[in-house]
């Protein structure tokens, strides 16, 4: 899933964000953004909190050209009818605690498409064991796996109103959760007001009432 926003600062400069796969980069994404940042003189570089790479400070002027070079058109408003954004740790492929392919579930979540507008940005947060890399129970969807199976989690925030999400079902599959992700997050489109959070949806609805409507 490939994202870029732009944020305007006091020196008029901009921020580009280049998304990646679940974080994850070969040697020649890194060359290739490396050579980007030289080329454009890029003052700083970051991997953001969401596992995204932003260019700190680029010129205005240069905007256009930088976002070619990237293969990015020049604005991508954010399609509100998906994810914002999905985080993952590396999985069982790469880390020894890993008990399932976080990023390939990772790539499943994101490909997620709703017909109508989520209520507000929705942040997914997928670990790969119970140690919760992502801070699964602080994302507004979070998915825990253990050894039964995946933990569901909905209505986490980390924000200044931080909230711990309540656990959905356990000891779910790939399919079920997915599925049951997709019923979540319809019945959070079709009952959340506009800008709600599905943490504040949550305390408004009842954790209860929730996971009734979407485990019948």
């Amino acid at each position: 899933m490939t994202q870029n926003s732009r944020i305007e600062n006091e020196k008029k400069s901009f921020v580009i964000i280049p998304g990646r796969d679940m974080g994850l980069l070969a040697a020649e994404d890194l060359r290739h953004l490396a050579d980007i940042a030289h080329d454009y003189e890029v003052p700083a570089v970051k991997i953001t909190g969401a596992q995204r790479i932003a260019f700190l400070g680029v010129a205005e002027s240069r905007l256009g050209a930088l976002n070619k070079d990237l293969g990015l058109p020049a604005t991508m408003p954010h399609d509100r009818g998906k994810i914002h954004y999905v985080q993952s740790c590396p999985g069982n492929r790469w880390c020894k605690f890993g008990i399932s392919d976080s990023p390939a579930m990772g790539k499943k979540v994101a490909a997620l498409h709703f017909n109508r507008p989520l209520p507000y940005k929705v942040k997914v947060g997928i670990s790969g064991c119970t140690i919760c890399c992502c801070e699964s129970w602080v994302r507004d969807v979070g998915l825990i796996r253990g050894r039964s199976g995946w933990k569901l989690i909905f209505g986490g925030n980390a924000a200044a109103a931080p909230r711990i999400g309540d656990v959905i079902a356990d000891g779910l599959n790939d399919r079920e959760a997915i599925d049951l992700i997709e019923k979540c997050l319809a019945v959070y489109s079709e009952q959340a007001g506009k800008n709600i959070r599905s943490a504040r949806f949550i305390e408004q609805f009842g954790s209860e009432k929730f996971r009734k409507s979407v485990l019948q």
